[in-house]
Parts: C-alpha cells; structure tokens; sequence
C-alpha cells in the first residue's frame, strides 16, 4: 500500500545524504586514503598478465564512490521509512532518533572492534570479519530495540545483547598495525589512521543525520498527513 511513498521517500533522503556524504568524504576522506596509498606495499607476480580492474582516479572513482554512496543510502532509508511508518507516527524529531541508532548500530558498534582501516593496514581475514561485523551490527540493533520498545523487565537482556559482540571479540591478524619497514612511514600512516578514524567517524554522522531527519519529516510529510492512507499506524 505504501511501496510507492516509501520508495519516493527513500529516494529523496539517499539523494540528499549521498550528496552531503559524498562531498565531505571529497574533502576530508579521501585525501587520507590517497595519502596512505602511497606508502602502499603491492606483490605483483611475473606470470600475472590481469590486474583487477578498478575506477581511474578523478572522476571515475568519484562517479563510483557517489554511486556506492547513494545506493547505500537508499537501502538505509528504507529500512528506515518502512520500520519507522510500522512502530507508528513520524516526526523529524523521531527520525533523528531513529537515525542515531542507525549510527550506533551499523558504524559505533563495529567500529569499536574493527575499526576503519586505512590502505596498507594488516587485517584478519575477510570472511572472519565480514561474520563479526554483521553480528556487531544485529545484536547491536537488536539490543536498541528491546532498550526502547520492551517493557522494563527485559532492558537488561537489551544491555546484554548489545555488549555480546565485544565480549566475544572482533578477529585480529597475526600482526597488528602496517608491515612497511620503514618506522618513518609507519608513523604517518598511524596519524592517518588516526585522522581516517575521526573523519569516517564524523561523516557517518552526517549521513545518518540526514537519513533519519529527512526520512522523519517526509514520512510525515507523504504518509502520516496523507489522509488517502490514513489508518496507517500500529501503536
């Protein structure tokens, strides 16, 4: 009933907030990671005559990133119009609410056991953390969820839902930090790192900002003040 709204909203937020995210990630991000990619170490083998193919720098690989940027934030804002429009009434107020856990779920929670990596970074292996971070990111949201829709005996199965992930702990390479052998440049890659950390921090933000107070207010704007579909809600 309400797939054409929600899509048109999700649509409007992920233009919006891939805009903003793209052009502070222009600015801010990706300079970093132009930087450490210079001090990037490459194997190459003799016999390979195919490399992987990847953007040009300039436009092309901005035109992807911005691309990769909106596509992700239209996903976002459907999830979060569909579940904001099924828990009842939306405001901008609430979809910042919503939003915020968003940030909490799917940057806080995994950054706090992998952390975003910059090039040349040792890592554990891909599978390994690709697994720890898709259950950082649900146990997290589910913990959210039951700290605010459950009554309150069961918060603490909240506390503990969202403290699970970490007591478990994120897989971590053999060696940690870079394996380039001059200290000099390793100690720029960590500031980069450092700085990266900050950066992606504060540009997720932004884009979920964005994503939740537009979403709120548009869901508002086509949904709840839409007399056409009106009762909507379930409280």
């Amino acid at each position: 009933m309400y797939f054409r709204q929600l899509f048109l909203i999700a649509s409007l937020t992920a233009i919006l907030a891939s805009i903003a995210f793209s052009f502070y990630q222009f600015l801010f991000v990706n300079p970093i990671i132009f930087a450490a990619e210079t001090f990037e170490i490459t194997e190459t083998s003799i016999n390979s005559t195919i490399e992987p193919w990847a953007p040009e720098t300039g436009i092309e690989r901005n035109f992807f990133t911005f691309l990769a940027n909106f596509l992700m934030s239209l996903a976002y804002g459907l999830i979060l119009a569909s579940t904001m429009t099924f828990r009842g009434s939306c405001s901008t107020l609430k979809g910042l609410a919503w939003g915020i856990a968003g940030y909490l779920s799917l940057f806080i929670a995994p950054s706090l056991g992998l952390p975003p990596e910059i090039p040349g970074m040792e890592a554990a292996a891909l599978n390994q953390r690709q697994n720890w971070w898709l259950l950082a990111i649900i146990l997290t949201a589910s913990g959210l969820a039951v700290l605010a829709f459950s009554p309150r005996y069961y918060k603490g199965a909240g506390v503990i839902l969202i403290l699970l992930p970490h007591l478990i702990g994120a897989p971590a390479p053999e060696i940690h930090g870079f394996s380039h052998p001059d200290p000099h440049a390793v100690a720029i890659l960590m500031e980069l790192w450092q700085q990266f950390i900050i950066q992606t921090g504060i540009a997720n933000a932004l884009l979920w900002i964005i994503i939740g107070g537009s979403t709120g207010y548009l869901c508002r704007k086509f949904i709840d003040d839409n007399p056409l579909l009106q009762p909507h809600c379930i409280d």
